[in-house]
């Protein structure tokens, strides 16, 4: 706060943004500078001029102006502000403002809860007062409230039902009017219960009927042979044969003959050794 010269004070307020308000009120009385003429003006960290303008004060004294377009790098800017009365400045007051990197936003939805039938969706960074789009696998989701309209702040509240009963994990997407969109993904639980015991055995069903006799196979190949098994008892004898045809008389003198040398030749033999055994003796 700075008081120049004697009829005036002036308060330079910034809200900490870019829109900034002063208020200028007359010391002497104590009562609100109105209808006066306030010059602001704002250079860059060298120097150079970023920025000015003109404005009145209301019947509160009060002014306002904005400057965020025309400020672009980061960095300080220091503000000075004359106000004026007749053509004569009667007060002045200095700030400064700084201007930080822009953080960009991230639009995200959080699923409450994120496992069962149905979900609360909490959304925020999306434009404000646009109509979002809730999908589920690209089908549009009924919502309560019908239609979720984006919060001044960006946020937005939802209540959707899942659309598949089949357990698994799903995509839910937000999207808005400006193609902002975020997903989170819902899983649906199994709802099968557990196997139950198993029941008794049922009765035997009736036999049924012979089935077709297949196909003779093919004949094996031949077994080894067989040890000789042992010899066998001797049968009785046979009946007598028929008797033989009769010889001939020349056949039967032959064989005389022969059988008459024969003696002979065994006879002379025996002599002949008893001769040489006395002969000896």
């Amino acid at each position: 706060m700075v008081a120049i010269g004697h009829s005036g004070q002036y308060n330079l307020c910034p809200d900490g943004g870019s829109n900034h308000s002063g208020t200028l009120t007359d010391t002497t009385n104590a009562t609100a500078g109105a209808n006066m003429l306030v010059s602001v003006i704002v250079h860059d960290s060298v120097g150079n001029l970023a920025y000015s303008n003109i404005v009145y004060t209301n019947a509160a004294g009060v002014y306002s102006t904005n400057f965020s377009d025309p400020l672009g790098p980061t960095g300080t800017y220091p503000i000075t502000a004359f106000a004026s009365l007749n053509g004569a400045q009667i007060a002045s007051a200095s700030g400064s403002y700084t201007v930080t990197p822009s953080v960009p936003v991230v639009q995200t939805i959080t699923l409450t809860p994120s496992t069962g039938f149905a979900t609360t969706i909490s959304g925020s960074g999306f434009t404000p007062s646009d109509t979002m789009t809730i999908t589920w696998a690209n089908t549009p989701m009924i919502t309560v409230p019908q239609t979720v309209t984006v919060s001044p702040s960006g946020t937005f509240v939802a209540i959707v039902t899942a659309l598949a009963a089949t357990s698994g994990t799903y995509t839910i997407v937000a999207t808005d009017q400006h193609s902002l969109t975020a997903s989170a993904t819902f899983t649906v639980p199994a709802i099968t219960g557990a196997t139950g015991p198993a029941g008794a055995t049922g009765a035997t069903g009736a036999t049924g009927a012979a089935g077709a006799t297949g196909a003779t196979g093919a004949t094996g190949p031949a077994g080894a042979t067989g040890a000789t098994g042992a010899t066998g008892a001797t049968g009785p004898a046979g009946p007598q044969g028929p008797a033989g045809a009769a010889a001939s008389i020349w056949v039967a003198g032959i064989w005389v003959a022969v059988i008459l040398s024969l003696i002979a030749a065994i006879a002379a033999i025996y002599a002949v050794i008893t001769i040489r055994q006395k002969i000896a003796s």
